[in-house]
């Protein structure tokens, strides 16, 4: 018997919006939780909710990290094409370094 499996991902996977999204709201109404019920005598319960929120933060913060990193290696290579492709053209080295590395690169 053959499975097949989709290339879409799941609407359950842990980097998915949804869980995102429901992660933000989670972790926002136990840390409202906690800074409503922190006094004498509470604070252990406090710092528990505040763990808890983190927990839930923490999908949505990787999501959000791992995203920002991509714009930013994106914006260092168009960045870096626009500043090399001057050089490409007119010199002959730096058209040799160029192809050099991209033959480097793929390997």
């Amino acid at each position: 018997m053959v499975t097949h499996r989709s290339a879409r991902p799941s609407w359950l996977a842990w980097d998915n919006y949804f869980v995102g999204v429901g992660g933000l709201i989670l972790g926002l109404c136990l840390g409202t939780c906690a800074a409503l019920i922190v006094g004498p005598g509470r604070n252990l319960a406090a710092i528990v909710l505040v763990v808890l929120a983190g927990l839930c933060l923490l999908p949505a913060l990787l999501r959000a990290v791992v995203e920002l990193s991509v714009w930013v290696r994106l914006a260092i290579v168009l960045v870096g094409f626009a500043l090399l492709l001057p050089a490409i053209l007119v010199s002959p080295y730096v058209r040799d370094w160029a192809a050099e590395r991209w033959q480097q690169m793929w390997k």
